[in-house]
């Protein structure tokens, strides 16, 4: 798979992430901290950051806690997913930041916290991955 800075170039690279403004500022072993700056396009007709966007932040955040968390031996593969949206946001830069609580055999667990520019708590999930052998 190659080493981890390798995978974060590649992670960046990905049109996804690149269509979403999404970038991978720290992944270290069971923590990750993923960022992402508001435009138009991450808006819905309400004028807010669509939740599907927040959630993919959330979810990506916890993909790469799980990568580092595996020593890149394993594929982090969604599970189930759970957020609560907290709080509207408009503009700025949005940053999630995901924990490993549990690890088990062949599942981890995370625990993200979504912020805004002021540091604001925007969403809460929690994400389980199955860590599928590489």
């Amino acid at each position: 798979m190659g080493t981890l800075q390798e995978l974060i170039e590649r992670g960046e690279a990905c049109p996804y992430y690149r269509l979403l403004n999404m970038t991978i500022d720290e992944v270290q072993d069971g923590y990750a901290r993923l960022g992402m700056t508001v435009e138009e396009k991450h808006l819905q007709f309400l004028g807010t950051v669509h939740g599907g966007a927040i959630g993919s932040l959330a979810d990506s955040a916890a993909a790469w806690a799980t990568v580092g968390s595996a020593g890149q031996k394993a594929v982090p593969v969604t599970v189930e997913m759970k957020i609560n949206f907290l709080a509207p946001v408009k503009s700025g830069r949005l940053t999630a930041e995901a924990r490993i609580v549990h690890t088990g055999k062949t599942t981890s667990l995370s625990d993200v916290e979504v912020k805004d520019s002021q540091g604001r708590l925007v969403a809460k999930s929690l994400v389980t991955y199955h860590r599928r052998t590489a």
